[in-house]
């Protein structure tokens, strides 16, 4: 991958996961409801208009789309070779996502717990949205990746959701693609593709996101099939993407949305079209320049932004209710004053801080973990030929016959 591009991507990682982080903190400690009706600084204003939910919905709509072009991309790479890749491929996924997500699940327990033993009066675990989402059933249904798909999410942690569709596009895209591997019997692709078809109707028959989140993550996957850019100059491609995300900002929302249902998924497919036409100008174009991507900065923030954003709610939760004990359950609901600004600091530094500690248990070992994971794989295939070894071929089956009756 070039070097600008991949810094580029680094940093959108990180200041993606970031812009989650405060959007959901802001939700929790910060009430603007005043910001068109009274006086506010500069600051304040711009905060407003960057950390709202659509921009930070925007946000995963560009996960998805990163996350399309470098795995499902480095799919369609694998295609075009003679060498099996799948085994390899669902060791790198596996590990990937789980090194991160059932440590995540047994954080989400533990910060649950805590809040709702010793903060529980606080009244915040007992919101509408978490009612009965507490069950062992659905720290299961988060396990197995069907959150927001089959069953709700587990706890606190709503944010899983999008990690739960990842995973089954994951699963599903090679399969589906596996007739075009030169490198697999005929049997062997028929099987594939019809276990991958399954998989993706089975997950797109209850409602949600996951058919159209699917569409944004395959955008991305075969955006890595241009030949050469749309938009040649990267400065252009920026500002056409900023020109759609300010609009979209601005007008996905409310009484709009209510006359034009369809309004949100479009701004979506637009967003991601414009946001991967700037990664592919980026791929191609010069490497100097935009020297604002190119600290190592960006790489060590990006390293933990998987799981600041797999943590980081039960936090803010557990944080509200801390919030509502000491302060009283109206303070969060003020409007905002250097009080809730200083509140809002210090909880989004502490997430920050408890995401990095998290990464160096578990993200931090991904590599580690692909390396047992291929060891099982090759001690469960020697223990399969062994028991069960392949047939001889009928001729040398022939010329052991004459042996026998040597014998």
């Amino acid at each position: 991958m070039p070097i600008l591009l991949s810094q580029f991507i680094e940093a959108c990682r990180w200041v993606g996961a970031l812009l989650v982080l405060a959007v959901h903190s802001t939700n929790m400690f910060v009430n603007l409801a005043d910001i068109m009706s009274a006086p506010h600084s500069a600051s304040v204003y711009a905060w407003w208009f960057f950390v709202s939910y659509e921009l930070g919905h925007q946000a995963v709509v560009g996960f998805f789309a990163i996350s399309g072009y470098l795995v499902g991309g480095a799919v369609l790479a694998q295609l075009r070779k003679d060498k099996p890749f799948l085994r390899e491929y669902l060791i790198h996924r596996f590990a990937r996502i789980y090194i991160v997500l059932a440590p995540a699940l047994l954080v989400t327990v533990a910060l649950d717990w805590i809040g709702r033993n010793w903060f529980g009066d606080s009244g915040v675990y007992d919101w509408p949205v978490f009612a009965d989402h507490y069950r062992l059933d659905l720290f299961f249904g988060a396990l197995a990746n069907l959150s927001a798909i089959y069953c709700d999410f587990f706890g606190s942690n709503g944010p899983l959701w999008s990690l739960a569709c990842e995973f089954w596009y994951y699963i599903s895209f090679p399969l589906l693609l596996l007739p075009f591997a030169r490198a697999y019997s005929p049997k062997a692709r028929a099987a594939g593709f019809a276990l991958g078809l399954a998989i993706l109707v089975v997950m797109s028959i209850p409602p949600g996101w996951f058919r159209f989140g699917y569409l944004l993550w395959a955008l991305g996957a075969l955006a890595t099939l241009a030949k050469r850019p749309l938009v040649e100059s990267r400065c252009l491609a920026l500002g056409l993407y900023v020109a759609a995300v300010v609009p979209i900002r601005l007008l996905v929302r409310g009484p709009n949305l209510e006359a034009f249902p369809l309004l949100a998924d479009l701004a979506d497919i637009l967003s991601a079209v414009l946001f991967l036409n700037l990664v592919v100008t980026l791929r191609f174009g010069p490497q100097q320049g935009w020297a604002l991507f190119r600290p190592q900065l960006h790489r060590r923030l990006a390293d933990f932004s998987f799981s600041l954003y797999s943590v980081h709610m039960p936090l803010l939760i557990l944080a509200r209710a801390v919030a509502d004990r000491s302060f009283g359950p109206q303070w969060a609901r003020e409007l905002a004053t250097p009080a809730h600004w200083a509140t809002l600091a210090a909880v989004m530094t502490g997430a920050v801080l408890f995401g990095f500690l998290f990464s160096r248990v578990t993200e931090a070992h991904t590599n580690a973990a692909r390396r047992a994971l291929r060891s099982a794989c090759e001690t469960a295939e020697d223990w399969r030929r062994r028991r069960f070894p392949p047939p001889r071929p009928a001729a040398e089956e022939a010329e052991r016959e004459p042996q026998k009756a040597d014998a």
